[in-house]
């Protein structure tokens, strides 16, 4: 179990608290936001339209032509007075916050009439003319904006705070632009009405939402949050007593969707009561049939030489086998034994299916081939003899078995093997590497009744190796689905050609684990090797 502290975890009641402020909370940013918006909107709507008819007005009031003198001299007169006198009333008039009239140029614009009682005298005043403001003055100046959009400036000029400017252009006799009249709002009059407005709506909103949510959350906690409670406590007291055949029930009468999951809860806690039952009976077959298995596989390897070495006392040849089962027993199997004192058997096969049939086909297999070699029939006549008695008993779907089975006269080393579908073996002559040894097979035994089986001779000499295997060697297979084969095989038998018999089967075995990797083992995985020294052998290679 993992030790990593557990995450605190937040009651559903509290959540359902959270839940609902959130929605809350929600909704009067909802209205705000809509509120903000409508009263810019209608904010924007007037002072658009007042502005608009202020610069106009203001614009058609002046006369141009002494705007462009007074724009040319500096000098002022009483016509300008009159226009300041005109200035000032409008702006009164309009509620503005300034207007003035100025002469927009390249980089500056040159004031000629201004309201503001810091610019008394603001005839001449030169200010920076540049950015946004500047664009907009320019198209306004230049008669390119006819329309109020056109003429509306933001900007955030004075001390932070929100200037709305609106431009119309004086025109002389010629009708061309001299000037520009500009009227400002400064807005921050405007945020702090949607304040207060927005707090006084923040509260209705509260005070009218309080009930509602108390009667709500009353409501809720009722029929949802409570119900759920009981279900949580009641799963709690199921899965603390899980060996108890008592079915727990929850109280619940919500006449809705909870009502229904409390009932199926029930019934998921009868089910899961019997399925505990069932599931402790199927553990303990499973024990029983494992115990079994194992009992199952100890008596099989007790059936196959496992002794090594296996004849300390004969210097003539040096042998070592094993078998490695893909499941808990196996179908294949090895052997050998002495037919006399100068006649050594060597047997190999794979009985085909895998686990308990297998096995048990393969036991009767082995006995009944040994028993012929022992009785001296050579390895035909003995396939020949076990292939009729496996046949009369064998049942359906018909089992066979693969044998490659050898006789080998030590003193002289010759000796007669017979091959029953099996894979082909692998010899390695004193001087030379290993080679597989190929030459057409018999059937598998078990197959045909009556059946002959070939039979060829061969010699082993001094230094002379042999290598026999099971299919589960050269078929062995990786992730990627790729097996491996007999060309590996012979590369790892010629990577140590010299090996003890024990050491070859090493060799082999790290050979096929490099090369499956994770990959499951499907087959067994049985081998066989035999290094021959000869009659006056001492167990050593005479080319080491």
């Amino acid at each position: 179990m993992s030790n990593a502290p557990k995450k605190k975890r937040k009651k559903l009641t509290t959540k359902a608290i959270l839940g609902l402020i959130f929605v809350l909370l929600f909704i009067v940013v909802f209205v705000c936001i809509g509120i903000t918006w409508r009263y810019i909107d209608d904010f924007d709507d007037s002072h658009y339209g007042t502005a608009f008819t202020l610069t106009h007005t203001t614009s058609e009031y002046i006369d141009g032509d002494k705007a462009a003198a007074y724009y040319e001299n500096g000098e002022t007169d009483d016509y300008y007075r009159q226009v300041q006198d005109f200035l000032q009333l409008m702006r009164s008039e309009g509620d503005l916050d300034r207007l003035y009239v100025f002469v927009p140029t390249e980089n500056e614009c040159v004031t000629l009439w201004s309201t503001d009682s810091s610019e008394s005298n603001a005839l001449g005043v030169r200010q920076p003319l540049e950015g946004e403001f500047k664009e907009i003055a320019m198209n306004a100046f230049s008669g390119n904006s006819d329309n109020v959009g056109n003429n509306v400036h933001f900007s955030d000029r004075n001390s932070n705070k929100l200037v709305v400017t609106s431009f119309a252009p004086i025109l002389d006799k010629s009708g061309k632009p001299v000037a520009l009249v500009a009227a400002e709002f400064k807005g921050e009059s405007i945020f702090i009405k949607i304040i207060e407005f927005n707090l006084a709506t923040l509260g209705i909103v509260l005070v009218s939402s309080i009930i509602p949510i108390i009667i709500f959350y009353r409501k809720t906690k009722k029929g949802v949050l409570m119900p759920i409670k009981q279900l949580n406590s009641a799963a709690k007291q199921m899965v603390g007593d899980l060996e108890s055949e008592k079915v727990i029930s929850p109280d619940i009468h919500t006449g809705d969707e909870i009502e229904e999951l409390s009932d199926s809860f029930e019934q998921m806690n009868v089910e899961l009561r019997d399925y505990i039952r069932q599931l402790r009976l199927a553990t303990a077959e499973k024990e029983r049939i494992g115990a079994e298995l194992n009992m199952a596989k100890d008596i099989q390897e007790a059936q196959l030489p496992n002794t090594f070495p296996a004849f300390p006392d004969r210097k003539e040849f040096d042998i070592y086998a094993s078998m490695t089962p893909a499941k808990e027993v196996g179908g294949d199997f090895f052997d050998f034994f002495f037919v006399d004192d100068d006649h050594l058997a060597m047997v190999i096969a794979d009985v085909s299916g895998k686990g308990i049939p297998a096995s048990l086909f393969m036991m009767i297999s082995k006995i009944l081939i040994k028993n012929r070699l022992k009785a001296g029939d050579s390895p035909s006549a003995a396939l020949e003899r076990v292939n009729n008695q496996l046949i009369e008993n064998n049942i359906k779907p018909k089992q066979f078995v693969t044998v490659w089975l050898a006789v080998l006269e030590l003193s002289t080393g010759k000796g007669k093997a017979a091959n029953a579908g099996h894979e082909h073996p692998v010899l390695k002559r004193a001087d030379s590497a290993y080679e597989l040894v190929e030459y057409r097979h018999s059937p598998p035994v078990s197959l045909v009744r009556k059946m002959r089986f070939r039979e060829h001779d061969f010699e082993m000499r001094p230094g002379d190796r042999l290598f026999v295997y099971t299919d589960g060697v050269a078929e062995a297979m990786n992730k990627d689905r790729e097996l491996f084969g007999t060309d590996r095989l012979l590369t790892v038998l010629n990577s140590d050609r010299n090996a003890s018999p024990q050491q070859v089967l090493e060799n082999v075995t790290n050979g096929i684990n490099a090369f499956v990797g994770d990959a499951e083992q499907f087959d067994d995985i049985t081998m066989l090797s035999f290094a021959y020294y000869g009659c006056d052998g001492d167990n050593t290679d005479p080319n080491e």
